[in-house]
């Protein structure tokens, strides 16, 4: 999905951009893949744009493994199963949101998870400019072992190229 001008998502009126410098542009690149710490990412977003200009980019980031690529039968199935994890995802979070926060979208992408959440907030940083403040939120790794041998929220903050908010 290519990426939308913020004017697309704004509350007219409300939310409207400003020059003023208390009004800097914020965008929330959330990954989100449905568990209960990415929602909890999603809505630590939400308050994070509160009362700001700002959106959510949402996240979402389908891995195909190597032998799949191989088969062409075994890609189609599994971008199909990518395509109705989408539509649930984009439905769950306009539910989730839909009184507290309009001002989103979701985006699917393929690949690494943390590379492909720092690729979605560099083309956060082109669409926008470099005076919009981008900050990438996550939910904390579920599992004990992901923080011994690494987790999302470890390789983002070890890359520190963005601040990111890991939320617990």
């Amino acid at each position: 999905m290519p990426a939308q001008r913020l004017e697309q998502w704004v509350k007219p009126g409300v939310d409207e951009p400003s020059t003023s410098p208390d009004r800097q542009l914020v965008i929330a690149v959330v990954g989100f893949d449905g568990s209960q710490s990415a929602y909890r990412a999603l809505d630590s977003a939400a308050r994070l744009i509160s009362g700001r200009t700002g959106i959510i980019v949402a996240v979402y980031v389908g891995h195909v493994s190597a032998p799949t690529e191989l088969s062409p039968e075994g890609l189609v199935e599994v971008l199909k199963g990518f395509d109705v994890l989408e539509r649930e995802f984009n439905d769950a979070i306009r539910s989730r949101l839909s009184d507290a926060e309009r001002r989103w979208r979701l985006e699917r992408r393929n690949g690494n998870v943390a590379l492909e959440l720092v690729a979605a907030a560099d083309q956060a940083s082109r669409d926008y400019g470099a005076d919009a403040t981008i900050v990438i939120v996550v939910g904390s790794a579920m599992r004990s072992y992901h923080r011994v041998v690494g987790s999302v929220p470890v390789a983002l903050v070890r890359q520190a190229k963005y601040p990111t908010l890991v939320v617990p």
